[in-house]
C-alpha cells in the first residue's frame, strides 16, 4: 500500500505554478483512477482483495490524498511507477514522493527496500493513522471507534449552537 500526496499545483504554459480549483483538481485526480482501472483490465497492474471486492481494491482517494494498493510483484510495481509518471505528464500535477509513504505487508516485506527505491518514498510500519483512523492488520476495536465517535460528537456539538436560531439557543 502506498499513500501518495498529490500537489494541487499545476504548471502554466509560462512555466509558473498555479493553484488548481478544487473541482478541477478532483476531475484530474479522478483521471488517475480511470488510468489505473484500465491498466488493471489490461493486466499491467494487479490490485488486492479480489475475492472480497468485485472490482478489487486498487485506489482510494480523499481530497489530495491517494492510497494505492498493489499486489506484491516488482515487475507490476514498475508498471505502476510508469503509469504514475504518465499521469504526471498528462495532468500537470506532481506526486510528492518525498511526502508519500510505502507500507509493505506479508511477503512484500522481503522486498520493501526495492519498493522504496522504485517509488522514492519512505518506508513505514503499522500501526499508523490515516485521516484520524487507526490502521492495523486487525479489525478496528470498539475502543478505536470510540475515539473517532468522540471527535465527531465534539465537532457536531460546536456546530449545533451555531446553526440554531436565537429562539432555539435560548430554549436549549
Amino acid at each position: 500500500m502506498i499513500i501518495w500526496d498529490l500537489t494541487s499545483r499545476a504548471r502554466k504554459a509560462s512555466g509558473k505554478e498555479t493553484l488548481l480549483s478544487p473541482t478541477l483538481f478532483n476531475i484530474v485526480a479522478d483521471m488517475l483512477a480511470i488510468i489505473l482501472n484500465r491498466a488493471k483490465q489490461e493486466g499491467l497492474i494487479r490490485a488486492i482483495i479480489p475475492r472480497l471486492i468485485d472490482d478489487e481494491l486498487s485506489i482510494l482517494q480523499y481530497a489530495d490524498d491517494t492510497v494505492i494498493f498493489l499486489e506484491h510483484d516488482i515487475d507490476l510495481a514498475k508498471n505502476m511507477k510508469l503509469l504514475l509518471c504518465v499521469f504526471e505528464q498528462l495532468s500537470g500535477l506532481k506526486i510528492n514522493y518525498h511526502k508519500s509513504d510505502n507500507f509493505c505487508f506479508g511477503q512484500a516485506r522481503e522486498c520493501e527496500e526495492q519498493y522504496s527505491q522504485l517509488f522514492g518514498c519512505k518506508l513505514r510500519q503499522l500501526p499508523f493513522k490515516y485521516l484520524g483512523i487507526p490502521m492495523h492488520v486487525r479489525i478496528l476495536s470498539n475502543k478505536d471507534w470510540k475515539v473517532i465517535e468522540d471527535r465527531i460528537e465534539k465537532k457536531l456539538s460546536s456546530w449545533k449552537g451555531k446553526l440554531l436560531s436565537t429562539g432555539g439557543v435560548l430554549s436549549c
